[in-house]
Order: C-alpha cells, then structure tokens, then sequence
C-alpha cells in the first residue's frame, strides 16, 4: 500500500459520505412533506451512515503511511 492508496481510500469513503448524506436530505425533505415522521425515521439511518463515512478511521497502515513526509 502507498501514499496515493491511502489517499484515494479517504477521499472514496469522504465521497461516498456526501453522496449518502444528500439521500438522507432529500428522502427527509421529502419524507416531511408527505409523510412527516415516517420522512425522519428513514432519513435517521442514513444520515447517520453518513457521518460514520465521514468519521471513518484510518488504518494503522495508512494513519503511518500518511504521517510519513
């Protein structure tokens, strides 16, 4: 594994987060305008998916990789 590995990784799983978290902005937009509770109790998880992309730890290997300069 190399630096542009552990770099791409990050961004992948940082891309993947905004993608998921525009989901959950629209199925709760959506959601709260026709049905308001059943919009929120779907939008929930996946806003929370969300930020567990974006929180995502490294691995030891790339967290050493990275810290190298």
């Amino acid at each position: 594994m190399n630096r542009y590995d552990c770099e791409s990784k990050k961004l992948s799983s940082r891309t993947v987060g905004m993608i998921v978290l525009a989901l959950a902005a629209a199925l709760g937009i959506i959601g709260g305008v026709i049905v308001p509770v059943l919009g929120i109790l779907f939008a929930l998880p996946l806003a929370i998916l969300a930020v567990l992309f974006f929180v995502a730890p490294e691995t030891k290997v790339c967290r050493l990789i990275l810290d190298k300069k």
